[in-house]
């Protein structure tokens, strides 16, 4: 028998006379692909004879070519398309408005939705064809105008076949009316956009109105640093020195920028608890009487109370450091009497800070001290008051720690 006979093929001539519309059975094709495609639009031909919802199709293509047509198509896809005689491919092409593909990565990972639009799939429809060649199926959603402004969703869902022999490739399978499910996910979609939108400015009023209110705290809270701090001192300058000398330690320590942020903002608010100490103490011009230094260590304990219940970064470092920055590496410090590294951090850089500018300021009870009679007595105390390896970083920062000193010089 000859590739090319169609006479002895069954069923062919019935087949002919009905919705065949392709060119294999009437082709130069092999007689094994010409069965196959006869067994296939039987099969099809009867399916679509019943009433499903449902188009079953076969489609071809050449192996070395970009034009596709279809071999066979349930008599709905031609009135769906509004196609009765012409090139139901083209047709099929030409209404095409997108391509949804649901790939799911892993069982952890929910479905994604990858959508391809019209330019981009003309461009890509020969890379799409090889991928379904290689994987051997076609899971997609089309969306295809069917009128002015009317649209339908289809789910095609296909077998593809190659034979090699007649360097072709068929795909054949049905295409389901998914519109309703379609629109439906388009809808929710659209909510959860809304929804996502509303959330979002949701938050953001949240986040405005949490910057403002910590803002307003800070400012109290900073405010009531500095009224502690001109009670004690005829200058506000030491706030500000002691910031940039805690940044300068910090930093040098490789502390994250945030944390280094935090401290800056925090060291200034050691000694708030002193708004609770009398001038009598504070602005005494000679040594204090045990008695009165009892009562001069409590602006710890007042400094830590007066910054408790809020819960922002800044004021929990600076709890910690209006706590314990008086506290010694050897123990002997107060109010807890901690010692190393159960000193905080933030506390043990601010104590050495602390110290070298209250040694280089003038105070009611004692005159400036020169810079680097301050710098002896901090490393006099490395190991004693303070944290051997602070000191260290400390002197090997001093160029920068006088720099800062010079620019706030009080004259």
């Amino acid at each position: 028998m000859s590739d090319t006979s169609i006479d002895r093929l069954p069923d062919l001539q019935w087949i002919a006379a009905h919705d065949y519309c392709g060119r294999i059975l009437f082709g130069p094709y092999s007689a094994s692909l010409k069965r196959k495609v006869t067994e296939y639009v039987l099969r099809y031909h009867a399916f679509d004879q019943a009433v499903t919802p449902v188009i079953p199709y076969i489609s071809a293509w050449h192996a070395d070519s970009t034009t596709i047509w279809y071999e066979y198509a349930g008599r709905n896809l031609r009135r769906l398309l509004a196609c009765p005689d012409g090139d139901l491919a083209a047709a099929f092409r030409q209404r095409t408005v997108d391509r949804h593909v649901y790939k799911r990565p892993s069982l952890q990972r929910p479905v994604a939705r990858e959508t391809l639009r019209q330019p981009d799939l003309r461009q890509l429809r020969p890379q799409l064809r090889r991928q379904q060649e290689a994987e051997g199926f076609v899971n997609a959603v089309y969306k295809v105008a069917i009128g002015d402004n009317a649209f339908c969703w289809l789910k095609d869902q296909a077998v593809v076949e190659s034979y090699p022999q007649d360097r072709l490739c068929l795909s054949h399978g049905v295409l389901v009316d998914v519109t309703n499910e379609m629109v439906a996910e388009h809808e929710l979609d659209a909510i959860q956009r809304q929804l996502l939108r509303h959330r979002q400015a949701i938050e953001a009023t949240v986040r405005n109105q949490t910057k403002k209110l910590w803002s307003s705290q800070m400012e109290v809270v900073v405010r009531l640093a500095r009224a502690a701090e001109f009670r004690d001192s005829s200058t506000g300058k030491h706030l500000t020195k002691i910031s940039r000398y805690c940044a300068v330690v910090s930093k040098a320590s490789g502390l994250p920028r945030v944390a280094r942020r935090i401290l800056s903002l925090a060291a200034p608010m050691h000694d708030i608890g002193k708004i609770g100490i009398s001038d009598a103490i504070l602005r005494k011009p000679g040594k204090l009487t045990a008695s009165e230094f009892e009562q001069m260590k409590n602006h710890c304990h007042i400094g830590a109370q007066l910054l408790r219940g809020e819960e922002s970064d800044v004021l929990r470092v600076a709890r910690a450091i209006a706590l314990s920055h008086h506290e010694r590496w050897d123990g002997t410090g107060y109010p807890r009497q901690l010692n190393g590294r159960a000193i905080p951090l933030a506390a043990r850089i601010t104590a050495i800070c602390d110290v070298f500018d209250a040694l280089t300021s003038k105070r009611p009870y004692k005159p400036a001290w020169p810079v680097d009679k301050a710098v002896a007595e901090i490393r006099r105390n490395r190991g004693r008051q303070f944290d051997p390896q602070l000191v260290d970083i400390f002197l090997d920062n001093i160029s920068k720690i006088k720099e800062i000193y010079h620019s706030h010089k009080e004259h």
